[in-house]
């Protein structure tokens, strides 16, 4: 064995006579022995991570899986995108599961945790694109589809092997032990849930309008897009000429009556099919200087309007917005016809005119109240955003996010009242960072108005994390669920899952039942993928038989092109990986997930089994820069996750997690913060060190501790102080409040035992008896289980590697760790941290350049409870000059005389003197001895017990 000094940090006392006969007692000390390294240098670490990882960790996750106890609990993985390298948000997201299941583990639970990859969607398609030179995806769609797949496979290999290489635990060796959603087995059970929703009446299939991106070519759902804050629109009060007046309007015969809208988007005007007002409104007649037209603007809105076009008006007359229930208008694009006017609820007299331009087409307000009066929906934008052939002639083939605005305005110049410019919050393609367009679309939809009342129930009773924004949290979750009116689940792209479902090309009928649906899964279980869809005819993908009760001939048939929206693809994971009606524990991903996978997955569990997926949900932030910037390779402050481990190693990376990744939205990376771990790590390793070398250097080391009611009061005071700690380290942890976890853990280190415990039986466990030391080393090894079982789900690494040297026998993950209740021992904590109290007060009033050891002091205690505490550490208050005892031990003093002060107006004080002897025993810098070559008598017991 290697003899060393453990702890730098404890202090050691100088000595004012030392002479070179000291040494010679170096060999009777018991100094901590133990080969756990310091420090370990970054090719040792690495080397030691990787190890780790390929052997301990590798096993670790079916260990516990065999051995632990049900019931399971269950972690449900959102699936990260196969598309690219990982950056700081994966860390952040994996770490803090597997700082989850990891504690899961040490509390004996059997753990359920299958990664799963999302395999599907445009980003990975536009890649396959990109290096065949196709356009898009239906050039060729088995060629983009297998170089989609090749990508996604590839970014899944790499990703899998970084994820590992964090400790995440899971069954990552076997074929079984992750899911991804282009696999064969997915799609199938992504199909039957389809199909369940279908015939439930749940999904169904219609022209509506979407969010739809001309720049990708297919619709989007809202978790797709991103805002604009600084985009600029154009900004326009256009007037519409009533043909049918209110009935209590009397107009002069030179007079003509307008209906005035407000729009930012004047593309959609050619789209427009009726105005809407709201009949619970006064609206006013107003006539402009300029003119003698008049105007129906909202009462509440007229000031508005003046004060935004700086138009002089004059109000001529008010009247109800009843009144204008079956008034008509005309269009100036289409002047031979009129237009209706219908009441709406969402007409508001907030901003605008109180009359809204209604194109079904473009809104799904509009849509709805249009679906409501039967109006049929006029669609004059294609695929791409521009206006089709039904369109007026001067706009067809245009763009309507480029030319679009400007010519139907120019075409309508003289009904535009009013034209400025506005900046304003607009959606993007959060891929492509193009603009999006409201545009209706034959799509499949699930009906989300028959989910919301249940969806919303279920949110009530979900749990959230962490508990200091779980109020605020829920109540985004369930307003997001409310507000949506439905959800499109159809994609117009080749890389994804099709809906596979035929049409009658005739009638435009669906045609899809259990038995084809069946016959297309047994299809895909017999292939590797799914590509068929696409290479197949239809008469080889549907037989003749499957078409009875349809009526239609197979020649008539046609077969879908659409494939699922990649949040159907996520959303459906619980089905796959959750069997047997089970319920996840958790959900853990970023606060973006409010309107992602959260809502999808909660939606299509209800629709399927009217419950939640999840019994809680922990939301985590977003990285950014120490400038508080969202992380970005156009800003150029982009950290890797692989930079970070190569300089500071793997455990700062999850210590930095811990430590940040629970407390805030924006989660700050830096190189500050990340050394900090890595300090603070290292603080920890010499803890460690030096607990693993005091129960290395004790003597029979398979000899136990009979009765812990008969150690030594600091030996007691520290083991109930460890049940404290690893009571509320439970507690943080099971409310996923990592980042206080650390702070405990630290604090523990830091105080308990390295200020406390470690500093003040250094001497006996050094110079003691040897029934002293093994006191010293039956406590101190509680406290190194109860640290490890506390450091293992944050500092994996270095607790495996610390345990290497206490137990080479063993991993640390296949142990059962817990306190005893009979450690807690609270009339002992009250003594000793009354001593601890008095300590204090010495220590302020001592002189500091002299070693505490050459004081004498009194303790006046001003009442009983306090004497009788001193009195349990110190039996003999009579002989002050007896040193060997625990209250001169606790205060490092050479002796204490107790008193009774009755008149004491406070708890205890204190008087100091140094004693009369200059020299310490040479051995135990200790004791006061008459010469310099005494030793005293405990050293002098001790050594003859060595011999």
């Amino acid at each position: 064995m290697l003899r060393i000094l453990c702890n730098p940090t404890t202090r050691l006392y100088s000595i004012k006579h030392a002479t070179k006969d000291t040494v010679k007692y170096t060999n009777t000390i018991n100094l901590p022995k133990t080969r756990f390294p310091s420090r370990l240098s970054p090719n040792k670490r690495t080397e030691l991570e990787r190890t780790l990882v390929e052997t301990t960790f590798a096993n670790a996750y079916n260990y516990q899986y065999e051995h632990n106890r049900e019931p399971q609990y269950i972690l449900h993985d959102g699936p990260p995108y196969a598309n690219g390298d990982l950056h700081m948000g994966h860390a952040v997201n994996k770490i803090l599961k597997d700082i989850t299941i990891r504690h899961q583990m040490m509390k004996g639970r059997k753990v359920h945790y299958k990664p799963g990859w999302d395999c599907h969607g445009l980003p990975i398609e536009l890649k396959a694109l990109a290096s065949t030179g196709k356009k898009t995806g239906t050039d060729d769609p088995i060629v983009v589809r297998k170089k989609s797949r090749e990508f996604a496979t590839d970014a899944i290999r790499r990703q899998k092997e970084e994820f590992r290489s964090w400790g995440v635990l899971s069954n990552w060796q076997e074929s079984d032990g992750s899911y991804y959603t282009f696999n064969p087995d997915f799609i199938c059970n992504q199909l039957q849930l389809f199909l369940k929703l279908y015939e439930n009446g749940l999904v169904y299939r219609d022209l509506k309008p979407v969010y739809w991106s001309p720049s990708s070519k297919t619709a989007l759902a809202e978790a797709e897009l991103e805002y604009d804050n600084n985009f600029t629109s154009p900004s326009v009060y256009v007037r519409f000429s009533l043909d049918k007046l209110p009935p209590t309007v009397q107009l002069d015969t030179s007079q003509k009556l307008f209906a005035l809208i407000w729009t930012t988007t004047p593309w959609t005007l050619p789209s427009n099919q009726a105005i809407c007002f709201n009949s619970n409104l006064k609206y006013s007649l107003v006539e402009t200087k300029s003119k003698k037209d008049l105007y129906i603007i909202a009462s509440n809105l007229v000031e508005d309007f003046v004060r935004t076009s700086k138009i002089e008006c004059e109000i001529k007359g008010s009247f109800d917005g009843i009144d204008l229930t079956d008034c008509s208008y005309r269009h100036p694009l289409y002047p031979e016809k009129a237009f209706p006017f219908f009441h709406a609820n969402h007409v508001q007299d907030s901003k605008g005119t109180g009359l809204v331009h209604t194109a079904p087409a473009h809104g799904p307000d509009d849509f709805l109240i249009c679906l409501d009066k039967k109006v049929a929906v006029k669609s004059l934008v294609d695929e791409e955003g521009r206006y089709n052939k039904n369109a007026p002639s001067f706009l067809e083939g245009k763009s309507v996010l480029k030319e679009g605005n400007d010519l139907v305005m120019n075409h309508l110049e003289e009904e535009i009242v009013y034209a400025n410019k506005i900046t304003h919050s607009y959606p993007l393609d959060w891929r492509t960072k193009e603009p999006v367009i409201l545009r209706a679309s034959e799509q499949w939809f699930i009906n989300t108005s028959l989910l919301k009342e249940k969806a919303a129930q279920e949110i009530a009773n979900v749990k959230i994390y962490p508990r200091v924004n779980a109020e605020s949290s829920k109540t985004t979750l369930t307003k997001q669920v409310m507000k949506r009116p439905y959800w499109c689940i159809s994609r117009q792209r080749a890389w994804g899952v099709p809906i596979p479902v035929f049409y009658d090309k005739n009638t435009g009928n669906v045609i899809c039942n259990r038995d084809i649906l069946e016959h297309i899964c047994k299809m895909v279980s017999n292939e590797t993928n799914i590509d068929f869809w696409w290479s197949k005819t239809v008469e080889e993908l549907l037989p003749k038989s499957l078409l009875n009760g349809f009526n239609v001939s197979i020649k008539d048939v046609v077969k879908g092109l659409d494939i699922f929206d990649i949040w159907f693809d996520s959303g459906s994971t619980w089905s796959q990986v959750l069997k047997d009606q089970q319920v996840a524990d958790l959900y853990l991903e970023g606060y973006d997930q409010f309107t992602g996978w959260f809502q999808s997955s909660l939606l299509t569990s209800v629709a399927a089994r009217e419950c939640a997926p999840y019994k809680s949900i922990f939301v985590h932030g977003f990285t950014v820069d120490e400038k508080g910037l969202k992380m970005s390779k156009s800003l150029g402050n982009v950290i890797s996750p692989k930079d970070i481990t190569k300089k500071y190693g793997i455990d700062a990376l999850r210590w930095w997690v811990a430590s940040h990744g629970t407390q805030h939205m924006a989660i700050t990376v830096s190189d500050k913060l990340l050394q900090q771990a890595a300090e603070s790590l290292s603080k920890i390793r010499l803890t460690l060190r030096y607990l693993n070398g005091v129960i290395n250097s004790r003597g029979d080391q398979n000899k136990t501790i009979g009765d812990v009611k008969g150690l030594k009061y600091l030996n007691q005071y520290l083991l109930s102080k460890i049940v404290d700690f690893d009571k509320e380290a439970i507690n943080l942890y099971d409310s996923h409040e990592y980042n206080r976890a650390v702070a405990h853990i630290q604090n523990f280190v830091s105080n308990q035992i390295s200020a406390v415990y470690v500093h003040l039986i250094k001497d006996r466990l050094y110079c003691g008896s040897q029934q002293d030391i093994e006191a010293v080393a039956f406590t101190l090894e509680k406290c190194y289980l109860i640290l490890n079982k506390t450091l293992w789900p944050i500092a994996s690494f270095l607790v495996e590697e610390s345990w290497s040297y206490y137990d080479a026998n063993s991993h640390f993950y296949e142990q059962s760790i817990s306190c005893e209740d009979k450690w807690k021992n609270s009339s002992v904590e009250e003594v000793v941290d009354t001593a601890l109290e008095i300590k204090r007060l010495i220590n302020q009033n001592a002189d500091p350049s002299k070693p505490s050891w050459f004081l004498t002091v009194t303790v006046k205690c001003g009442n009983d409870s306090i004497f009788k505490r001193m009195q349990s550490l110190y039996p003999d208050v009579i002989n002050p000059d007896d040193s060997d005892n625990e209250l001169c031990e606790v205060l490092q003093v050479q002796s204490v005389k107790l008193l009774m002060s009755d008149d004491l107006q406070k708890d205890f004080d204190v008087e100091i003197r140094e004693i009369d002897e200059s020299f310490l025993c040479p051995r135990c810098r200790r004791f006061a001895v008459p010469s310099e070559n005494d030793i005293c008598q405990r050293c002098s017991k001790v050594l003859k017990n060595q011999k």
